[in-house]
């Protein structure tokens, strides 16, 4: 019996995958008109091509997958449950929120370890495949020096950059996540797979946006920047060229409202031109320190075993019965953001469910209210 994630709907969410010319935002639409994507299999051709944007060709693509009653999907969540790949539907509550409200999100999310979807705060760091030392060099010092504010990493398990960072995270005992640009029955370059079996080892994984057996191609790449991207809180880039995918990722890191920092470098570093780029046109903050990255976007370290730590200790053990949007609301307050509408500039949750959680809070006694629509975390 098919398990690990892998229901009716989201089979037939990855059937909607496979059908070609159907992308995510096509799939949410049909899913959005017909109520659910089991029911887009349960329509007939004239009723999808009655939806606009939806032609002659795309209703053939339906009506194949119909006819063969999403074989292809079955097969391949029936072999994701022996590769142990989980699948999470856009529609699952562990859906990663950051990616949720994103209008291209994809419609089933594929993964092996052990991945929190919802952790509180995700660092993606990038850069070029061609590292000077220095940059190698920052990349480990820095991500040694933030292993103490309980962060999760994230890059694309490349050459250069992004396998440094891999590497640092994993000795310095982070939590961190590979992004791959293909199936995950297997790990390229070849030469990463010892690292990828220490991060799924490591309360970590890998994430894909393609089911088992898709091979790795050029216009993947694209696709699988754009999930780093919407995955973090802040995007950090060490080194890059002006052009390539660390300028792509950073592209849509800015584009989907992230927070993106990129060390500076030389005027005449071709390494550096990148960020240097980045930098001189507002795309990103400079990051010259760790103490950059970390005051811009508010984040204090880890509570340690003192007196004090036990205290907060006790407050992040209240917070393991709230739902994502709810723990985000109280560290938000925590921080000192205490107006909706501010919460709202984080970009990360829609108005009506930050007023929603802001509500069940007070109700658990945990927030209370202020003059002026001001918010105060009680624990």
């Amino acid at each position: 019996m098919i398990s690990l994630g892998y229901s009716n709907e989201t089979i037939a969410m990855m059937e909607l995958g496979l059908c070609d010319g159907i992308g995510p935002v096509v799939g949410k639409h049909l899913i959005q008109q017909f109520g659910s994507a089991v029911a887009v299999f349960e329509a007939t051709k004239s009723d999808w091509q009655g939806m606009a944007g939806i032609n002659l060709k795309l209703a053939h693509q339906l009506q194949l997958s119909k006819d063969n009653r999403c074989k292809a999907a079955h097969e391949l969540a029936n072999n994701h449950v022996k590769l142990n790949i989980l699948g999470t539907s856009i529609e699952n509550p562990d859906y990663p929120f950051r990616l949720k409200e994103l209008a291209n999100a994809p419609l089933v999310l594929f993964s092996k370890g052990e991945i929190d979807w919802n952790s509180p705060r995700i660092l993606g760091i990038i850069g070029t495949r061609k590292p000077t030392p220095l940059g190698i060099a920052l990349t480990q010092s820095w991500i040694e020096q933030l292993a103490k504010y309980n962060i999760v990493i994230v890059s694309g398990l490349a050459y250069g950059i992004d396998i440094v960072a891999h590497q640092t995270a994993l000795d310095a005992q982070i939590p961190n996540w590979g992004v791959m640009a293909h199936g995950l029955d297997h790990v390229y370059p070849t030469q990463h797979r010892q690292i990828a079996q220490r991060m799924q080892d490591q309360h970590g994984g890998l994430i894909a946006d393609f089911p088992a057996y898709t091979k790795m191609h050029p216009d993947y790449f694209p696709k699988r920047n754009r999930i780093v991207a919407g995955l973090c809180d802040a995007l950090l880039v060490v080194e890059s060229g002006v052009k390539g995918g660390s300028m792509i990722t950073a592209s849509i890191a800015h584009g989907y409202n992230r927070d993106v920092f990129a060390i500076p470098g030389r005027p005449n570093d071709k390494g550096s031109e990148g960020c240097n780029f980045m930098i001189r046109h507002q795309m990103a903050h400079m990051a010259r320190c760790v103490d950059d990255i970390v005051e811009t976007m508010g984040w204090t370290p880890h509570p340690t075993n003192s007196a004090s730590g036990s205290q907060n200790g006790d407050q992040l053990r209240l917070f393991d019965n709230l739902n994502p949007i709810e723990k985000q609301v109280m560290q938000w307050l925590i921080q000192g953001i205490q107006n909706p509408d501010d919460m709202l500039q984080q970009n990360q949750w829609s108005a009506s469910n930050i007023a929603m959680a802001l509500l069940d809070l007070e109700l658990k006694g945990m927030v209370s209210t202020q003059a002026g629509n001001l918010y105060t975390a009680r624990c």
